[in-house]
């Protein structure tokens, strides 16, 4: 049985933010084909008051609070899902326009904290 590299449809990125010496990040760039279905996650060591993701479309989930669930209102394939310390998106069916680069924002009493990863979105190669 020969298995395809596209057989794995669900990608987890996670960009951690935190405050004092120690950071951590993930690859700066995450490929996806259209239709798949990918999660990106930012979070921290310490708990956020709100966070919001922008799309490389300009349109964005935002106000997300630990403990929400939910469908983004400006993009119906967007859900997000929050906890104490991570702000997770999960693009149910990525399309063309998905393609560039995604911000993840966590805001604190006294800071906001962001992050970017670049999607690339990619065709099959046909034989």
């Amino acid at each position: 049985m020969r298995i395809s590299q596209w057989s794995v449809t669900t990608v987890f990125l996670a960009v951690f933010l935190t405050v004092g010496a120690e950071i951590w990040t993930s690859p700066k760039k995450l490929m996806a084909r259209p239709r798949s279905e990918i999660k990106l996650s930012c979070g921290s060591d310490n708990p956020y008051r709100s966070c919001s993701w922008t799309l490389p479309s300009s349109s964005s989930c935002s106000n997300i609070r630990p403990g929400m669930t939910g469908q983004c209102r400006e993009v119906q394939t967007v859900i997000f899902d929050a906890s104490e310390n991570y702000c997770n998106i999960t693009v149910t069916s990525v399309r063309d326009f998905d393609n560039g680069a995604w911000t993840c924002e966590l805001e604190y009493p006294d800071r906001v904290d962001t992050a970017f990863t670049e999607l690339i979105v990619i065709e099959e190669a046909s034989v």
